[in-house]
């Protein structure tokens, strides 16, 4: 019987998105109920602790109460459509604070939806300010969706089906300034960079990069303009994160926290100069909803919370547990771990290969803790909790990442000293070679009785051959439902699945062959494709974990199947 969370999953991928559906489906994701603080519920009634807040969106956390009892108040007085022709007072309220933050640096701004449309009028900005229409971002990048914030970011899988991108576009390291010296000529009219890179891996720059890149932007007339959707709001210990460099851009955007978790809500900050095609042609910009009441209420609460220096003290205190526990982390497990990056709550755990990412992020959702991995680089684990989770919270967070990077440390070990017992990192095929003591023509007559005991995704080992259309299957502890196939052959059995929303090929194959002191040798291979595309390596980290463990399971009960060997006259 298909449950509730599969029927969601096949919807997802039928007419939404394929790949997150499958994803979130093997990964052991259940269906989100209530959420509160730092924990968010599923439809079974089981907390799980967010030791990432999805990508700043949710920064407060799950029904923050101040959020809460804004979008209660603004609701209560009715004022919740724009004429855009009225002025609008929590509107215009929520542009002064933002010109109040920036110290009046940057006294104006331009409120959107979300980070894309954001970053477009930003470029839009810079390119009427400066009558330049090159723009030089740095590889890696991450600045939205749209085609222009695609185009910034130039990623070959991108580019393979969506080409051509946007003309004057260029890129250059992310904290090379040679390179980016040697690119600012007469034609670039904006340099757009974050302070620290998200998507790419957690990538900090080395120190003096902002300024550096500050004076070079400055002597060739082309303008600084910061991506801060996910390290403005304290993320990196200070409201904005170019306040730590000591200088000021020229446009900043800012996002996602910005709505408290619950409301889209986008900006972009800028000087008096970039502003005046607002004033010699005011239709430059649009949005329909942008900066609509509700919005704005949410965001002016938003940064009250965020601008509190007892907040940032909070923020600071658990960047400083975080750094100094992800560092020692790194240090004890240089099997699993490449390298640890962050500043502020904002962390990444690179690992050596997106398999064994996808494996701990499978564990860590075992044991009720939330994360997920870099979109430009899904080795790395995201250690970005909630800006208000507990000390006590946090510390349970690191404990239990801590004991999973142990765990996989062993299971790699494990792998690599040829004892694999089923929980190491291996992808598709998956094998196993296992000697019996019982003759071939035994073990072979049991595999066709009962074809589904090396089943590792069998919910049972029992089963008969032939078409089963809703075959009960398991990943892990999780039911599944299929179309699958069981055949008897000459040396064995072979499963299948039929292609669909799930698999596009899943086979399972027993052989057994006769041994030369009249035991047997079985020979068993697993193999699956997701049509996951970029993502079949970090969904095939745990398949391979849950088949691995499963098919030891399976030949256990298979031994006990087979009993004592029974002695020939």
């Amino acid at each position: 019987m298909h449950t509730r969370r599969q029927r969601l999953a096949e919807l997802k991928a039928a007419h939404n998105h394929p790949t997150y559906a499958k994803m979130a489906f093997v990964m052991g994701c259940k269906v989100q109920d209530r959420g509160e603080g730092s924990r968010v519920s599923d439809d079974e009634g089981r907390s799980f602790l967010a030791m990432f807040d999805q990508y700043g969106n949710q920064s407060f956390g799950y029904s923050h109460p101040r959020i809460v009892a804004a979008v209660r108040e603004q609701l209560d007085t009715g004022v919740l459509n724009s004429t855009k022709i009225m002025f609008e007072d929590v509107q215009i309220r929520l542009s002064e604070r933002l010109a109040q933050l920036t110290g009046q640096r940057l006294p104006y701004s331009y409120l959107a939806n979300g980070g894309g449309e954001t970053i477009d009028n930003a470029l839009k900005l810079a390119r009427a300010a400066t009558g330049r229409p090159g723009v030089i971002s740095a590889r890696g990048c991450f600045h939205g969706k749209t085609f222009a914030t695609l185009s910034a970011s130039n990623r070959p899988e991108h580019r393979a089906h969506l080409a051509p991108f946007m003309e004057h576009f260029r890129q250059v390291d992310f904290g090379d300034t040679a390179e980016l010296a040697a690119a600012l000529d007469d034609s670039v009219g904006a340099v757009l960079l974050e302070p620290v890179q998200a998507e790419a891996g957690v990538i900090v720059p080395p120190p003096g990069y902002l300024q550096e890149v500050r004076r070079l932007c400055t002597e060739a007339g082309a303008l600084l303009v910061l991506d801060e959707m996910q390290t403005a709001f304290g993320r990196c210990g200070t409201f904005f994160a170019y306040e730590q460099s000591g200088i000021v851009p020229d446009l900043v955007c800012v996002g996602k926290a910005f709505g408290g978790g619950v409301l889209p809500v986008s900006a972009v900050l800028g000087t008096e100069d970039v502003w005046k095609v607002l004033r010699e042609l005011p239709s430059t910009f649009g949005s329909s909803l942008g900066g609509n009441p509700l919005s704005c209420r949410v965001g002016l609460e938003s940064v009250a919370i965020a601008s509190d220096p007892l907040f940032l003290d909070g923020v600071r205190e658990r960047a400083l547990t975080i750094g100094h526990r992800l560092a020692a982390a790194a240090e004890r497990h240089p099997g699993v771990l490449a390298a640890h990056r962050g500043v502020g709550m904002m962390h990444g755990l690179e690992f050596h290969d997106q398999a064994l990412a996808g494996l701990v992020l499978g564990r860590l959702l075992e044991e009720g803790i939330t994360s997920t991995y870099s979109l430009y680089n899904a080795k790395v684990l995201r250690v970005q909790p909630p800006m208000v989770i507990g000390l006590d919270e946090l510390d349970h967070c690191l404990t239990v990442l801590d004991t999973l990077l142990a765990e996989a440390d062993a299971h790699l070990r494990a792998v690599d000293e040829g004892r694999a017992d089923g929980s190491g990192t291996e992808l598709s095929p998956l094998t196993r070679t296992v000697s019996l003591p019982h003759p071939a023509h035994e073990v072979l007559e049991l595999l066709h009785a009962r074809p589904r005991i090396l089943d590792p995704f069998a919910a049972t080992g029992e089963g008969s051959t032939g078409h089963e259309a809703e075959f009960a299957g398991r990943l892990g502890a999780d039911t599944v439902v299929w179309a699958d196939r069981a055949e008897t052959t000459a040396q064995g059995v072979r499963l299948s699945a039929e292609a669909g929303w799930l698999w596009r090929t899943l086979c399972r194959e027993a052989r057994v062959t006769p041994a030369a002191d009249g035991g047997s040798v079985l020979h068993l291979r697993v193999t699956w494709d997701t049509d996951s595309g970029s993502y079949e390596e970090l969904l095939g980290g745990r398949i391979g974990f849950l088949a691995g463990r499963a098919l030891t399971e399976c030949v256990a009960a298979l031994r006990s199947a087979l009993g004592p060997v029974r002695e020939t006259v």
